[in-house]
């Protein structure tokens, strides 16, 4: 009975070690760092455009929305993610913008959309000779045009679809497929960016905002970044002037608001481009949220967004529908406020070795005092 004891506590141990952290928060803030858009549900959008790099689970779009109009010089030149990765369909009308990048001597984010279901009309529009990349591991629904660019799918493709090359391996249960791998890269940024929301809203504030008519008091933080807490009536006021609040943040600094509140409707003004950054508006709470132009990231991950012009800065949404562009940057400030990592305590290491220890020495025993 105590062989089998010991052996259920050090399996338990395995198990509570390997469950502790379910979601990394350090992964999720270098995911801000690398995509301008994160929708874990539908992104649903007519004629808007993001600038930087999307990971979507499903995509209903109209009138040509475009993905991956930006650069290097404002996101994250490294990256392991494709300009726009759909998990599920690519329904409507969309546009790659491969090779496309604003500002001079700049570098495109790249060149590929990867959608793990069917896909409607793609449209690829290439600048400097750019070869735009459609992978899709369902259907290709609607008659387009490939040109010179290059068009894999696992399913079947329309009549009138000239140059796509069909490759069975990407299609549901293929040795390449392409859903199941996004699905997997998916379920990693759901943890990780819930475990980073869940992170920062648990952090000591330095105050609570009450009302946007005078600026925050960094006096306090100690490191360089800085945490408050919103109220509800604070961030929903009309009278709400934000950038007020950040006439007196110091250089270097990342700013962390919590916002409280589950249903959520921005009705003041933002204007400060020089927050895109820098600033995190936490929305933990919120199931709801309804922004107007906005700035900073907006890390909602239990929300559905809906947005009635621009936001700049990188976004996270359970669901989205996209009324107005979402431009880079991405976010560029610290981490020192991520949490250790996620490692067994020194205590539970202890009673995990003494568990494998004393099982090991029963065993020995056992052996011994067992008739030849």
């Amino acid at each position: 009975m105590r062989l089998l004891s010991l052996a259920a506590i050090a399996t338990s141990l395995i198990a509570t070690s390997a469950q502790a952290a379910p979601g990394d928060a350090a992964a999720g803030l270098q995911a801000l760092r690398e995509l301008n858009l994160v929708v874990f549900g539908t992104l649903t959008t007519s004629g808007q455009e993001v600038e930087g790099r999307s990971f979507v689970g499903e995509l209903a779009a109209a009138n040509f929305t475009n993905f991956g109009i930006g650069s290097t010089t404002q996101a994250s030149a490294a990256s392991s993610f494709d300009v726009l990765s759909v998990v599920g369909n690519a329904n409507g009308s969309f546009r790659l913008k491969a090779g496309y990048a604003n500002g001079s001597n700049a570098t495109p984010l790249g060149d590929t959309a990867r959608i793990g279901g069917n896909v409607g009309y793609i449209d690829f529009n290439d600048a400097n000779g750019q070869v735009g990349k459609l992978i899709a591991g369902g259907n290709l629904t609607t008659q387009f045009n490939v040109n010179n660019h290059s068009v894999t799918y696992g399913g079947t493709a329309a009549g009138g679809i000239n140059g796509a090359v069909k490759d069975a391996s990407l299609a549901a249960g293929g040795a390449n497929d392409v859903a199941a791998g996004l699905a997997v890269k998916m379920s990693a940024l759901t943890n990780d960016l819930t475990a980073l929301s869940t992170h920062l809203a648990g952090l000591t504030a330095l105050g609570t905002i009450t009302s946007t008519n005078g600026a925050l008091n960094y006096s306090g933080a100690t490191g360089d970044y800085a945490v408050f807490t919103m109220t509800e009536a604070a961030f929903t006021d009309q009278n709400a002037n934000f950038d007020n609040l950040f006439t007196s943040m110091p250089s270097g600094f990342t700013t962390i608001i919590n916002v409280l509140g589950t249903n959520l409707v921005e009705r003041g003004n933002i204007n400060n481009k020089a927050l895109n950054q820098s600033v995190i508006w936490n929305f933990s709470q919120a199931q709801s949220l309804s922004l107007k132009g906005f700035h900073g990231t907006v890390l909602a991950p239990n929300a559905a967004l809906i947005n009635s012009s621009a936001i700049e800065g990188s976004i996270v949404a359970k669901s989205m529908q996209l009324n107005g562009e979402v431009h880079l940057g991405t976010y560029a400030g610290t981490s020192s406020f991520l949490p250790p990592s996620a490692v067994p305590e020194p205590a539970s290491w202890a009673m995990l070795l003494l568990g494998f220890g004393t099982l090991g020495g029963l065993l020995r025993k056992r052996r011994t005092l067992a008739p030849a």
